[in-house]
């Protein structure tokens, strides 16, 4: 970015006092070293992105190359490592693997690392297997992933306007505001998507996965699901006596959902006829929207979450949905209201059955990556 007066590496190194980013001891020893390269400290730069290289100088931040170093796991780790150091300890990045999943043609990528010990994954995509350019939406992700969070106020911010070899700081928004007055772009901010705190119950079970949504879930998403959940088996057995007709399949099986299909075709003609129904709180379709959902818990390893917001706009907030029990990388879910919704508005069968599949895909996938990962750390 271009500035009228220009800017020398000795103010960009007092500004960054200044905002509190470096220390004086910091500065002087960046400066320093800059000068024994033969730089004139106050050649003044009418464009300032010439001037973010002493960031590295002074031992800040980190860059985000154009292509790995060494191999394409080497440079994710290596740049992960760095990114976690700008915390000062309390991010700690352990386990990063480009992990290759196979099945016959079919082939699937995934970066995987640890941060304070939680698992997380990120598909990823590369131009060939010897390509070492890294995948830029992964990366970003990563990255964000590794912003301390809970009372830390800071976040990621890339100064330079590209983002090839771009030099990154760990800030307030006030520090990088200060940075945008100083005449830097400043133009991608990350924040973070992870929590610490890991639930003491055993890995991969279905408690583990419970307890961390408890861990992390707000004060009302949890009341709100409890509310859901108590009544649960009640609810289903009133439903059962009272709205379903005596040769339904009331097993949990596969099968019982193309059956659940059939009743909510011939209880609702289309979305005007469920509004009116569901609208006034119709039994026959909360004991559908449960009956779907304890359906999903029964066939695959997830659970019933909520997430409240204030946000009107959400279209997933506020209502009871099954998630997969695997991390946010093998995205699976849905919403049992949403699903039979759309099954009144097209009017399609299978559209049930393909929600509850997904699931199944989902969690295969994660178990074909959690064994990929297995023999990558033994090889």
């Amino acid at each position: 970015m271009s500035n009228a007066t220009g800017r020398s590496l000795r103010e960009f190194a007092e500004k960054m006092v200044e905002l509190e980013i470096a220390t004086e001891e910091q500065a002087t020893a960046g400066l320093a070293e800059t000068e024994s390269f033969g730089m004139d400290l106050d050649e003044k730069y009418e464009n300032l992105e010439e001037l973010t290289f002493l960031i590295g100088e002074c031992g800040l931040g980190f860059t985000t190359p154009e292509k790995a170093v060494g191999d394409l796991e080497e440079g994710y780790e290596d740049l992960l490592r760095d990114a976690a150091a700008c915390s000062g300890g309390s991010v700690v990045v352990d386990d990063v693997a480009l992990v290759k999943v196979e099945d016959g043609a079919e082939r699937e990528e995934y970066l995987h690392f640890r941060r304070n010990g939680r698992s997380i994954w990120h598909r990823t995509e590369h131009l060939s297997d010897s390509t070492r350019y890294m995948d830029w939406t992964t990366l970003f992700d990563a990255i964000g992933d590794l912003v301390p969070g809970n009372e830390d106020p800071r976040g990621f911010f890339q100064v330079d306007e590209d983002s090839y070899d771009a030099q990154w700081l760990l800030l307030t928004s006030g520090q990088a505001e200060g940075l945008k007055e100083f005449g830097l772009s400043v133009p991608v901010g990350l924040g973070n998507w992870v929590r610490d705190g890991l639930p003491s119950a055993e890995p991969e079970t279905s408690a583990w996965y419970v307890e961390d949504d408890r861990l992390h879930a707000s004060e009302e998403s949890r009341r709100c699901l409890a509310e859901w959940l108590a009544p649960m088996d009640d609810a289903l057995a009133r439903w059962r006596s009272a709205h379903v007709p005596a040769g339904f399949p009331f097993d949990h099986s596969p099968d019982s959902l193309t059956a659940l299909e059939r009743l909510v075709l011939e209880r609702f003609d289309g979305p005007a006829a469920l509004e009116a129904g569901a609208g006034a709180g119709d039994a026959f379709y909360e004991g559908a929207v449960r009956y779907l959902g304890e359906t999903a818990l029964r066939l695959w390893p997830c659970r019933w979450t909520y997430q409240y917001t204030d946000d009107a706009t959400s279209v997933f907030g506020n209502e009871p949905r099954i998630s997969v029990n695997a991390p946010d990388g093998f995205g699976g879910g849905f919403s049992p209201d949403h699903a039979l919704r759309t099954l009144v508005r097209e009017r399609t069968h299978g559209v049930v059955r393909e929600c509850v599949d997904d699931l199944g895909e989902s969690v295969e996938s994660y178990r074909a990556a959690l064994r990929a990962l297995d023999a990558h750390s033994r090889y």
